[in-house]
């Protein structure tokens, strides 16, 4: 009984990770992945009010991403391009 609950628990664990990383793997814009990513912590006027180096912004996301952000490698340098250019 204990192994099945267990070995239940871990089935369902790895399909809330799959669903996770499916939701990652998008091809979002920039613009888009503020709005719908970073809006989910804060509102996206927030880091619109900040102006950044890319190197800065680079740091800012890597640690939102430590918080929990959801965003793949590859988000990451869409958003982190993005904020770069528009907010600098």
């Amino acid at each position: 009984m204990k192994r099945t609950v267990i070995c239940t628990g871990v089935i369902l664990s790895l399909g809330f990770s799959g669903a996770c990383f499916a939701q990652k793997s998008s091809s979002l814009s920039g613009a888009d992945l503020l709005e719908k990513r970073c809006s989910t912590c804060h509102p996206s006027a927030r880091p619109k009010g900040l102006k950044k180096s890319a190197k800065d912004w680079e740091k800012t996301v890597q640690r939102m991403m430590g918080k929990g952000a959801m965003l793949s490698n590859d988000e990451k340098k869409v958003l982190v391009d993005h904020l770069s250019k528009t907010y600098k």
